[in-house]
């Protein structure tokens, strides 16, 4: 958490710098620029005419106006209207006239002068006439009103060595706090997340010795608030936890005495055809020896079923686009026997185009055997059972139907028929109780629903599959 917390800061920390150098750069130029155009406005004022010798003279030269600033680190020059050089530094580079802002008005350029690089002020001002003073101090002749176009334009040059002077002052300013202040901070961060963080690692060490079957909720109320939806999500996790648990320990229990019948019975019948010296009794005995294996069989065959796809993953069973009109009606075909049988008139309906199915094709064999097998089994002699496969509607996706004339379902057990190892009590059929629980398991990995539902004759039972469509479950 704390890397999190200071990646980001120590990438935004040079730019925060950097940009407080720019701006403290800018501030710092424009002050200095302020100061230079200043000085080349006190260095016009300071510009006079003598009339009898036709020159131009400073009444004070650039050491009084500079006072206390570095005067070799400035240079000035004064030209005519026309850019001739009158004063100062003729080697001073000089502005191009059409360059210069209206009079009044500095204009500033940066340019390399004698391996250094300096800062102009170039300054358009009329000559006014007025009483100067020449320089023995004695009064000049008035100056005559100025022609158009009679003006000086004064040059004052700065070094940048005091710029860039200021610019390190500014970052030493900047940085030496922030040297100081970013390592505390750093370590009132850590001290305050390890603080933070003490009631998870106390909740850590409670985990970390609780027993494989301790699902009891974990408690921290001293845990940051944060932290809260995390702690309710794993003690949901582990209430489910326990209800898998509960309900595995009560299949193993079940399965264990659905097992354990029929195995008891094989070795009774057994034991009786080893003592039997009848050959009819030990006939008898073989018969009932061999169902009790097809029936052990079987329901070992289902809770292996049920437990593959309990615990099966997306990879182990990976779906496609399936026909399902194909699996119903290979499903009929095998249970046909069966059915006939027992005199039941088994019948099939789907339409002639395919009934497309995102899906595992062994799981939705199981799915439609399961249902067959059931309603043959709870199907009287000469009853009828009905397969129908159905296409997708506007308000539905899919569907399976299997509809029998059989004993029927109360309304009560409709939903307890699909428990795990619940039988119809009544219903006078054998059977191992867990076809629906895989039928609804199946249904569950499909994103199916599967119901029963009374038929429309009012006799018997309707089992309805209904399936997503397009990848939505609709109901």
């Amino acid at each position: 958490m704390l890397d999190w917390m200071l990646a980001p800061f120590l990438l935004l920390w040079p730019l925060s710098v950097g940009l407080t150098y720019l701006i403290g750069i800018s501030l710092a130029n424009d002050a200095l620029d302020r100061s230079l155009a200043s000085k080349a406005r006190a260095l016009a004022e300071q510009m006079v005419w003598s009339k009898e010798r036709n020159v131009a003279k400073l009444s004070a030269d650039l050491t009084t106006l500079l006072a206390d600033d570095d005067v070799d680190a400035h240079f000035y020059r004064i030209d005519n209207a026309s850019g001739a050089f009158l004063l100062g530094e003729p080697e001073l580079p000089a502005l191009p006239i059409e360059q210069l802002l209206d009079d009044g008005l500095v204009s500033f350029r940066t340019v390399d002068f004698r391996d250094s690089t300096l800062r102009i002020a170039a300054l358009r001002r009329e000559r006014a006439a007025g009483g100067n003073t020449t320089e023995d101090g004695a009064a000049l002749l008035a100056i005559p009103p100025m022609m158009k176009g009679d003006s000086v334009i004064v040059y004052v040059a700065e070094s940048t060595e005091r710029r860039t002077a200021l610019a390190r002052e500014i970052m030493k300013g900047i940085l030496f706090p922030q040297l100081l202040v970013v390592p505390l901070m750093v370590v009132l961060m850590w001290l305050g997340l390890r603080r933070g963080a003490a009631p998870l690692e106390r909740l850590r060490a409670n985990v970390m010795t609780r027993s494989a079957d301790d699902v009891r909720p974990l408690e921290a109320p001293d845990a940051p608030e944060e932290v809260a939806p995390l702690i309710n999500a794993f003690n949901d996790l582990l209430a489910r936890v326990e209800r898998e648990g509960a309900a595995q320990k009560q299949f193993i229990a079940n399965a264990a005495h659905q097992l354990r019948t029929p195995l008891a019975g094989i070795k009774l019948q057994t034991e009786l055809a080893l003592r039997s010296m009848d050959d009819d009794e030990r006939t008898e005995a073989l018969n009932k020896i061999a169902n009790g294996t097809a029936r052990t069989a079987h329901l070992i065959s289902q809770l292996l079923v049920l437990a593959r796809t309990e615990g099966a993953t997306t990879d182990s069973l990976p779906f496609a686009d399936i026909d399902f009109t194909l699996i119903a009606r290979d499903v009929v075909a095998t249970a046909y026997p069966n059915a006939s049988g027992k005199q039941i008139d088994l019948g099939f309906d789907a339409p002639d185009d395919p009934v497309i199915i995102n899906g595992h094709a062994d799981l939705l064999r199981e799915l439609t055997s399961n249902l067959v097998d059931n309603a043959i089994r709870y199907t009287q002699s000469r009853g009828h059972i009905t397969v129908r496969v159905l296409h997708a509607t506007d308000d539905r996706g899919p569907m399976l139907e299997v509809e029998d004339n059989g004993v029927g379902i109360a309304a009560a057990e409709r939903e307890l028929v699909f428990e795990r190892f619940y039988r119809v009590i009544g219903a006078g059929e054998s059977g191992s109780g867990i076809g629906l629980a895989i039928v609804k398991e199946i249904a569950n990995r499909h994103r199916a629903t599967v119901s029963v539902h009374p038929p429309a004759s009012g006799a018997g039972s309707l089992f309805r599959v209904l399936f997503m469509r397009n990848g939505q479950r609709v109901a």
